[in-house]
């Protein structure tokens, strides 16, 4: 039996879809709490959140017949994403709230665009790099920069370790 073509995994996949939507309204809740004072309800709202997390990876892995997929894989979906919404907010969202006359949210919709096909462009620029084997190191001198503890360096690769705080090189990035 193909679970893709059954009514219990469009259930899991709507599930993942519901769950992530919670995930990401809970931590806007979270920070709101904090910024009202309220620290007590926020980590109760975090906790919420990283176990909404945890459920969403394994309602995902059932979708990808219980493999978790690699991270050029995952960038490639992120970027894929990225790109359509930038498709949706920036041409249909932002032309019928324009035409509803609804400037604001136009532009909200506009700029939210703009931010994705951004996002879209760095994540691009992360997959060759990754593809080449070059998302550490680099033909030329660069600065480098943990992103853990913010000890930078100029180099033609980051270090293997932080010499401030000992994190691993995956911590740094170019600036």
């Amino acid at each position: 039996m193909d679970i893709k073509q059954t009514q219990t995994y469009a259930n899991v996949v709507k599930e993942l879809e519901n769950r992530g939507r919670n995930m990401a309204l809970l931590n806007c809740f979270a920070e709101r709490a904090r910024e009202q004072g309220y620290f007590t309800v926020a980590a109760k709202l975090d906790t919420i959140a990283r176990q909404e997390r945890e459920h969403c990876r394994v309602l995902y892995r059932i979708t990808e017949d219980g493999e978790d997929i690699d991270t050029l894989a995952n960038l490639i979906y992120c970027a894929g994403e990225l790109h359509r919404s930038n498709e949706r907010l920036g041409k249909a969202f932002a032309q019928q709230a324009a035409a509803e006359g609804m400037e604001y949210l136009s532009g909200v919709f506009s700029k939210i665009a703009e931010v994705d096909g951004r996002y879209e462009e760095e994540l691009k620029a992360i997959m060759s790099e990754l593809k080449v084997g070059k998302l550490y190191s680099c033909d030329s001198i660069v600065k480098w920069q943990c992103m853990k503890c913010g000890y930078s360096c100029e180099s033609g690769g980051a270090p293997e370790m932080c010499p401030l705080c000992s994190s691993g090189k995956g911590f740094f990035f170019r600036r």
